[in-house]
């Protein structure tokens, strides 16, 4: 039986496990062979984040799919534990926002630790996300390995006119990675 457990975004800002979008994917996930988790962080600390999820992830009996959306899914680029057979990405929250100007131009973030991992990624960027767009996110997951980049069209950062259009993006990947088996890795996060 294979898992998906589902991170949500930053609570700080009206994220946690009953975000509109977390709950469009677990409501349909029910009705799939993939079994769906949810759970609120208990802090927007990364290493705290990164420690429950891995709790999350151990206390499935099975092949975990990670399925992250903005904060959470900058937490799941960082976790690489052998259980995991695949992870998907919405609005990945991964280059700090700023204002780029010739003074303080954009400098690329380090590659978390999935982008160089061969088990199957996918991200959804939202075309009109203010801050983690397809001007800002495509030129850091284009490299990398086992990773499928898809756009919603029309969305923003919350998907609010489009969250039926990304929640189905995630639940079809999920399904179709659902029989994938982690490859056992030493050294995750």
């Amino acid at each position: 039986m294979t898992h998906a457990v589902l991170l949500p975004p930053y609570f700080a800002h009206g994220g946690g496990q009953h975000n509109r979008v977390i709950s469009a994917i677990y409501d349909r996930l029910l009705a799939t062979p993939v079994v769906p988790h949810r759970f609120d962080f208990s802090s927007v600390t990364e290493s705290v984040a990164q420690a429950d999820t891995v709790a999350q992830i151990e206390a499935c009996d099975g092949p975990v799919l990670l399925i992250g959306y903005s904060f959470g899914a900058a937490v799941a680029a960082t976790i690489t534990h052998p259980a995991v057979a695949g992870w998907a990405l919405i609005a990945p929250a991964l280059a700090v926002p700023q204002f780029v100007s010739p003074a303080s131009p954009l400098r690329p973030p380090a590659q978390p630790p999935v982008a160089t991992d061969p088990r199957p990624k996918l991200a959804v960027i939202a075309e009109r996300d203010a801050w983690f767009g397809a001007d800002v996110i495509d030129p850091l997951v284009a490299e990398w390995v086992a990773c499928e980049q898809q756009t919603v069209r029309s969305a923003d950062h919350f998907f609010a006119a489009t969250t039926d259009d990304v929640a189905d993006r995630a639940v079809t990947w999920a399904v179709a990675h659902a029989a994938s088996r982690p490859a056992v890795r030493s050294g995750y996060r």
